[in-house]
């Protein structure tokens, strides 16, 4: 593993795409709300250019005020809005949003991120982010953005070990050594991040991991890249989509 000495701040910056500690901490003792489906699929190809509406579902009811979607445009086009007004299904975990696409382009969206947390449950604490790539038209996977394919521990998980020591992810192409970016997402979690830790990229750039310290019965959360902080990039330069995880530690 090839270490990368952590600049540690409290505060995300504008520029360098550092490494982020929270100032303050926001203890929960259930997981945030997190997206578990969207339409179109993520990486979803040949969709119909006539789709009117695209959509994301939560985990829980979320209150119907507010919406955080937000464009990606580093990663496709911001798809066109027809009505700004999000609609909601009668359940409240289904946000849906009135667009309007053309042929033969890349879009991307954004649910939430370290400075638009529009997406909120009942109880006001805002859902982890989110961001997806979808075409409409023939694409490659290496026509996409790169993205995270998997995670130790796993997005939802509720008996991660306290003991555990990295969180790790592993993306679908190699990345670029040099600049990264892990963030916060305030209000939905503690972040598990240690400040003076070493961040470690494998071998084969396939996988990145950042040091941790956590505590028994304990709520996290943590994301890699953002719409404003995009460190993680491909070997051609091209950021990773954001990822968001939350977990939660054994007793």
């Amino acid at each position: 593993m090839t270490a990368l000495r952590v600049r540690c701040v409290l505060a995300i910056v504008a520029t360098g795409c550092l490494f982020a500690v929270a100032a303050v901490a926001q203890e929960l003792t259930e997981l945030p709300p997190h997206v578990v489906a969207c339409s179109p699929e993520p990486f979803a190809t040949n969709v119909d250019p006539g789709l009117t509406e695209i959509s994301v579902t939560f985990d829980r009811p979320m209150s119907p005020e507010g919406a955080g979607f937000a464009s990606l445009r580093w990663a496709g086009v911001s798809p066109g809005i027809r009505d700004a007004t999000p609609s909601w299904s009668g359940d409240g975990m289904t946000c849906s949003l009135s667009v309007a696409l053309v042929e033969d382009v890349t879009y991307a969206v954004s649910v939430n991120n370290t400075k638009a947390r529009g997406f909120v449950d009942t109880a006001g604490v805002p859902a982890v982010g989110f961001a997806w790539a979808f075409a409409t038209g023939e694409r490659t996977e290496e026509q996409f953005p790169p993205c995270v394919v998997a995670s130790d521990p796993e997005p939802g998980a509720t008996d991660v070990d306290f003991r555990l020591r990295e969180v790790s992810v592993t993306f679908n192409r190699p990345v670029a050594p040099g600049d990264f970016s892990w963030v916060i997402f305030r209000g939905s979690g503690l972040y598990p991040g240690i400040r003076g830790g070493e961040l470690q990229l494998s071998e084969d750039r396939l996988s990145a991991s950042l040091p941790v310290r956590l505590s028994p019965a304990a709520v996290y959360s943590v994301g890699l890249n953002d719409p404003h902080y995009a460190g993680y990039k491909d070997i051609y330069g091209r950021p990773v989509l954001p990822f968001g995880l939350c977990f939660r530690t054994a007793e």
